[in-house]
């Protein structure tokens, strides 16, 4: 075999076999720990704190940040104490013995807490499913006494490092990490007050909130809005959720809201970083990575336009932030088999990965089909051989597909295919027509595009153009492809698919919610990493770091001036905004939008013509200093295009956290729930079987029920803790597949069970005997939840069932036989 070619600190690939050698799995790492140099393996004491520090230093921000905003200090201690306990620890001891240890502990423990989501979601099953979940803790100890008591087993709970992480790419991620750490603090947690406070918080999270405790209670949920229908959707992450609530004995609310997404999002960035690390051989191309996925989530030289940020710290999607990590873990095993790697036991593991990335978000696997499948034809052609390992995984993929569509997936009553369909949702497309529309409806085009005048259709390709270029430092890693050496290593075309795939999606599927811009959240990981794994390959060996870290300078530069001082600054074509952005309004885009879309693309492009054209001049004087730099740096520079716009997203926030107006006391939006009536539904959720059915008259995200009103109320399931006879309906399929009926939005039409609401509300507004029977048979209800703000209460319901709890306009009942 023939070994591997370094050249500038990357692979080379000359053949595919010679990537084998680099990457067999290093499960022997562990194994043959004591045969090494025991300096080397048994560093001194001042070695380990050099080597802990770092992440000590994260873990010391993490826990400052979550008592800032005004999580309790026990449960912070008891959660930490669960992460570490039954997800990092048993994780990484299950990790080490299907994989073996990646060589250094960062990224075994980073892998090992990903392995330790499907581990502690096995226990969930397995506890909850035969009815002990009170037993639940246990399971960490069951999956420990393995390692205890089996001599082979052992040696998986060495600290010892084979090539322990360099300490500069550790404070590196450690940097960006506690970056991450502070944006979810400021944009998240700050301005989300734990309940009871009158707040309006994200209804979404309240839809997640309900699913994570109805599957405390069972492994085959049913809708928590619409109580005996089975729920259909991508619920792991609400099952990890609702199990770590039952594993840590916190409650559900600081969990949901505050405990549980910072670890995750920590995990994700060294697993990226891993990612990064394995591709390309190098140590910094990890940093870089997790740069990349953190530090520019978009490159907006535009100030009068607001679309393309894609940032794994999405506070509103909890589904994918917590697909991320696993997603770019089952990328890391792809990798391997697309090099020809045999896994050996950690076939286990992708059997373990591919469908909890499948089960947390329905994007995840369509984009590692793309991969698989590029790769695999790559392969076919370059080897002229049949992939069968490739083929293999593909194969299972589908089995895993098959398996969860009819539980898992959901989405597919309001997905459809249609170019372009996510800027149908966004004020830059909509103000380009006169047109009433429903965005997310139509066929393979937007109806909207197809009545727009022929001057202004082409607005539709021009949003797609800007929408790549701000994803622009991420995307930079598709000219690897040009790259001959690159092009004969398989990770590269697993990598490339997984991106195209997710563009793909993107653009091409139409989702009545919005949701296509997912499949490009699920191809962050693998972006990064080629990005990453390419700006290794063309550094220079010598001043590396000057090239770089000039290059990421000078994009950083050029984004700040040009978002500043370039075109669209306060200025629409030739006049001044009246207002601020998005171009003073629909008035002013209508007119003015080619100027504002395309006008700082030709000043950008004329930025790099002169600084190519300064380049080559400099190239002339200097041909020895800055020979084999320029892609480099060109490199770097459009990655770092997208760092102010990060640190401009984060200026208005640490300003109001320096002047105390964060964190907050909650806030009154276009819909709210106000403390009392979150109290009301705390005493519910503590006092009533888990088990037992809630009725509500709360329908609507206004809180008061009218026709056509928005049916995504989800907070009395959510915070209540029980599956309720019919609240919010918007999450309904039938009620998806609806979307654009009449002219209506999904979440304006109505209930999707016409006699299942009339039941319900005839049990507040005309309480008898009868109807109140009809709903205790019928749909087994023993709690009302009675709100006056969502419609009238009649006095009579206090004669026909016991008040148990009064606050402000929330009153429970208690419905006895």
């Amino acid at each position: 075999m023939v070994p591997p070619i370094r050249t500038n600190g990357g692979f080379s690939v000359a053949d595919t076999s010679a990537v084998i050698v680099a990457r067999e799995p290093d499960q022997r790492d562990t194994r043959n720990a004591s045969t090494q140099d025991p300096a080397r393996t048994r560093p001194a004491a001042w070695t380990l704190i050099n080597q802990a520090l770092p992440w000590l230093v994260v873990i010391g921000v993490l826990v400052a940040a979550l008592v800032w905003t005004g999580t309790p200090k026990t449960a912070i201690l008891r959660y930490g104490a669960y992460w570490a306990a039954a997800v990092v620890v048993p994780g990484t001891l299950v990790y080490r013995a299907l994989r073996g240890s990646r060589g250094n502990l960062p990224e075994d423990v980073g892998f090992g807490a990903v392995t330790g989501f499907a581990v502690q979601l096995i226990g969930w099953a397995l506890f909850v499913g035969t009815g002990l979940g009170g037993w639940l803790r246990l399971w960490p100890v069951l999956v420990l006494i393995p390692f205890l008591a089996v001599p082979r087993l052992r040696r998986h709970w060495s600290l010892r490092s084979t090539e322990p992480m360099r300490l500069p790419a550790a404070w590196a991620i450690a940097a960006l990490m506690t970056l991450a750490v502070v944006t979810l603090a400021l944009l998240a947690w700050a301005v989300n007050p734990l309940p009871p406070a009158t707040h309006t918080l994200f209804g979404d999270i309240y839809y997640h909130w309900a699913n994570a405790a109805e599957l405390r209670r069972t492994i085959t949920p049913q809708q928590p809005q619409m109580a005996g229908e089975p729920l259909v959707y991508h619920w792991f992450s609400d099952a990890y959720r609702g199990s770590a609530s039952m594993l840590s004995g916190v409650p559900l609310a600081p969990v949901m809201l505050r405990l549980w997404m910072g670890p995750v999002i920590l995990t994700a960035i060294l697993v990226i970083a891993g990612l990064a690390r394995q591709v390309s051989g190098v140590w910094w191309s990890g940093p870089v990575a997790a740069f990349v996925t953190i530090a520019v989530p978009a490159v907006t030289i535009w100030p009068t336009y607001s679309y393309g940020s894609f940032s794994i710290i999405n506070w509103g999607s909890p589904t994918l932030v917590f697909s991320i990590p696993v997603q770019a873990a089952a990328v890391s095993l792809l990798v391997d088999i697309a090099r020809g790697v045999r896994l050996g036991r950690a076939w286990v593991l992708f059997a373990l990965l591919v469908p909890l990335a499948t089960g947390s978000k329905s994007s995840s696997l369509p984009v590692l089909f793309g991969g698989m499948a590029l790769a695999a034809l790559a392969y076919w052609l370059i080897e002229r051989r049949p992939p069968w390992a490739l083929l293999a995984a593909f194969a299972a993929g589908l089995v895993v597909l098959a398996a969860t569509a009819p539980t898992l997936a959901g989405g597919e009553a309001g997905a459809g295919v249609q170019f372009g369909a996510g800027f149908t949702f966004k004020p830059e497309f909509y103000w380009l027509t006169d047109e009433k529309y429903v965005p997310g409806a139509g066929g393979l085009l937007p109806q909207a595009w197809l009545h727009m005048p022929w001057g202004t259709r082409w607005a539709l390709f021009a949003l797609t153009f800007v929408l790549v270029l701000n994803q622009l430092g991420r995307i930079a890693g598709l000219a690897a492809l040009l790259r001959r050496p690159m092009r004969r290593d398989m990770a590269l075309w697993l990598l490339s698919g997984i991106v195209l795939a997710g563009w793909g999606g993107a653009l091409l599927i139409n989702h009545v919610a919005n949701g296509e811009g997912y499949f490009l959240y699920s191809a962050i990981p693998a972006e990064a990493a080629l990005t990453a794994w390419l700006l290794t390959a063309v550094a220079p060996g010598r001043r590396r770091a000057l090239v770089v870290l000039g290059g990421l300078a000078l994009g950083v530069v050029v984004g700040l001036a040009m978002h500043r001082f370039g075109p669209g600054r306060g200025l629409i074509g030739t006049g001044h905004l009246a207002t601020l952005n998005p171009a003073g309004g629909k008035p002013q885009w209508s007119v003015h939008w080619r100027y504002d879309l395309l006008a700082p693309v030709g000043v950008l492009a004329l930025v790099l013509a002169a600084g190519m054209l300064l380049w080559w001049l400099l190239r002339r004087r200097r041909a020895v200093v800055l020979a084999g730099s320029g892609a480099a740096l060109v490199m770097a520079a459009v990655i770092g295009l997208g760092v102010d716009s990060t640190a401009r997203g984060l200026v208005q926030p640490v300003g109001d956290a320096v002047a105390g107006r964060l964190p907050t006391g909650g806030s009154v939006g276009s819909f709210w729930v106000t403390a009392n009536e979150a109290r009301a539904a705390q005493w519910l959720a503590r006092n009533a079987p888990a088990d037992d059915i809630v009725a509500t008259n709360v329908h609507c995200e206004a809180i008061r029920t009218t026709p056509g009103c928005i049916s995504r109320s989800f907070w009395v399931s959510g915070m209540t803790e029980h599956a309720v006879v019919l609240e919010g309906w918007a999450y309904q399929p039938a009620v998806m597949a609806e979307h654009g009926v009449d002219g209506r939005a999904y979440y304006q039409q109505p209930a999707p069970d016409a006699e299942r609401l009339r039941i319900n509300d005839a049990a507040f507004t005309d309480p008898s005997p009868a109807a109140l029977a009809q709903l205790r048979g019928r749909y087994h209800a023993r709690w009302l939840y009675a709100d006056t703000r969502a419609g009238v209460v009649s006095p009579l319901l206090a004669t026909v069932a016991t008040e148990r709890f009064r606050a402000g306009t929330a009153v429970v009942y208690e419905l006895t036989d």
